[in-house]
């Protein structure tokens, strides 16, 4: 199961590798963001551990494959919705299709929508040139929600969550 932490964290080599910019909101509304109905706050304080994810979020384990625990590592699939835990927080999550979505200071997007939708924002230029929008709650914080999205028609592709260690 590690392999999906490895190749979410190899997928963002270009973010992690150099400077980011990004949108700075407070921690506040940082741990507000919602996956579907559910805050970043409330997902961590589940530490991973399945009772407490399913009585959360009860489609991802009615529906998630469940890989089994691994020095105190967890992960759950539910199309197109990853999530993995490590030492009890979350460290990554992955959105990649619309019948998720994530709500950021009020505003609701999903795999498809235009970035309009989230106004005026800040761009992060990756090392490969592709533009992304990147949020945290402080200037070089190791966690951060990204959004990568299609560079011609700005639709969003995907969207995630690392915790980089």
């Amino acid at each position: 199961m590690k392999n999906i932490l490895l190749i979410l964290t190899l997928s963002l080599t270009s973010l992690a590798s150099c400077q980011i910019t990004s949108n700075i909101i407070t921690k506040t509304d940082f741990y507000n963001i919602k996956i579907n109905n559910s805050t970043l706050n409330d997902i961590q304080a589940t530490k991973g551990i399945r009772q407490q994810v399913r009585d959360l979020i009860p489609v991802i384990i009615k529906n998630a494959t469940e890989e089994p625990e691994e020095d105190n590592y967890y992960s759950y699939k539910c199309d197109g919705f990853n999530l993995a835990f490590e030492e009890n927080e979350i460290i990554a999550f992955k959105i990649s299709k619309n019948n998720w979505n994530i709500t950021i200071q009020g505003v609701t997007v999903t795999i498809g929508t235009n970035i309009s939708a989230l106004g005026n924002v800040v761009l992060n230029t990756q090392k490969n040139g592709n533009k992304s929008i990147i949020y945290q709650y402080c200037d070089g914080c190791n966690n951060f929600i990204y959004i990568y999205f299609d560079q011609f028609t700005n639709e969003i592709t995907e969207i995630g969550f690392i915790e980089q260690t």
